[in-house]
């Protein structure tokens, strides 16, 4: 090796490495850039040609899958259902990939709930997860269909439909049917908690048309934040950073967080005091509040919100993200948690 030129030993080393790299690929089952091959490859050929990991998720595991929330490869990709042959389900991603699985054997969900093979129909989007079985090949486990979803904020409501604005700016008009459930909080709404400054999730079905009919909306809950001006035994009179003016509607069910004080009440609540409330917001703009913190305004370094703006979590595909809550979720009267 010290008889070989320096230029010639350069080369060796970096063919070296090139075939290392390949060995660690392969032991791995690691398919990068377009995986046409190895998404149209029969499942049973082992885990170099089924297994695509995405990218900076190596912890989602192997198979062919869009979890909600990610997508596949960090884009905006759709798996759907193009035929169904028994148990064989045909799919095809919304950038042209195909591939046929087998869901013998897989639990399958739509909407939180477990459905049957049969409940499957074609032109359902979906996601699915495999598992690699002792032979080295790979079985459907887990198939879930993604139930068309849309997230904004209530600009206006009629009879038997809501109209939203999108984060674009542009508005949307969703149909609500006497079958449409409502959820607030974790716990059931009413319809009349849908009013304007609210945000909302909404998941049901489209039709060929575009139109979107709710099955079911889930509605974030409001923040007011300001300076209390005033307070009576029922109403907690709020002056937000902006210079507005909001009432707080509380009751002996509304649960108090007071800086410095054990087992707070609205007693403990002063004129002055910096509060952030959440609740329900009623149309005239008012909150019924559900919880307040408060602390003085002259404590150094007292910043409200670890409760409150918490908005709809991870798990709703295009769903609102950590801390979507506060002022995004009642523009009208809130400034935000952090006053």
């Amino acid at each position: 090796m010290q008889n070989v030129p320096m230029r010639r030993r350069l080369l060796l080393a970096a063919a070296l490495a090139v075939v290392g790299v390949a060995a660690v690929v392969a032991a791995v089952g690691f398919v990068s850039g377009n995986p046409q091959a190895a998404l149209a490859a029969d499942p049973s050929t082992g885990p170099s040609a089924t297994a695509t990991m995405i990218p900076g998720h190596p912890d989602l595991g192997n198979g062919w899958m869009a979890p909600r929330g990610l997508r596949l490869g960090g884009g905006n990709v759709a798996i759907t259902i193009t035929a169904i042959n028994g148990n064989s389900l045909s799919l095809k991603t919304s950038d042209g990939w195909t591939r046929t699985i087998d869901a013998t054997g897989a639990t399958i969900t739509k909407a939180g709930q477990t459905i049957s093979l049969s409940s499957l129909k074609v032109g359902d989007e979906i996601t699915f997860r495999e598992a690699r079985q002792n032979d080295g090949s790979y079985k459907i486990t887990t198939i879930e269909v993604v139930v068309p979803t849309v997230t904004g904020t209530v600009s206006s409501v009629a009879a038997s439909s809501v109209t939203i604005t999108l984060a674009g700016g542009s508005t949307q008009t969703l149909a609500t049917t006497s079958s449409t459930t409502y959820t607030q909080g974790g716990a059931t709404a009413q319809r009349s908690a849908l009013v304007a400054g609210v945000r909302i999730q909404a998941q049901g079905t489209v039709d060929s048309s575009g139109n979107f009919t709710a099955t079911s909306i889930t509605i974030a809950p409001s923040v007011v934040s300001g300076t209390v001006a005033a307070k009576t035994a029922t109403t907690i009179t709020v002056t937000t950073s902006a210079g507005k003016t909001v009432t707080v509607n509380v009751t002996s069910s509304t649960a108090y967080s007071v800086r410095g004080v054990s087992g707070a009440t609205l007693a403990n609540v002063a004129v002055g005091d910096r509060i952030a409330a959440e609740g329900s917001l009623n149309s005239n703009g008012s909150l019924n509040a559900t919880s307040v913190q408060a602390g003085a305004n002259d404590q150094p370094g007292f910043g409200l919100g670890g409760g409150f703006g918490r908005g709809f979590g991870h798990g709703f595909r295009n769903g609102f993200g950590p801390g979507m809550g506060g002022s995004s979720a009642s523009p009208a009267p809130s400034t935000g948690t952090g006053v």
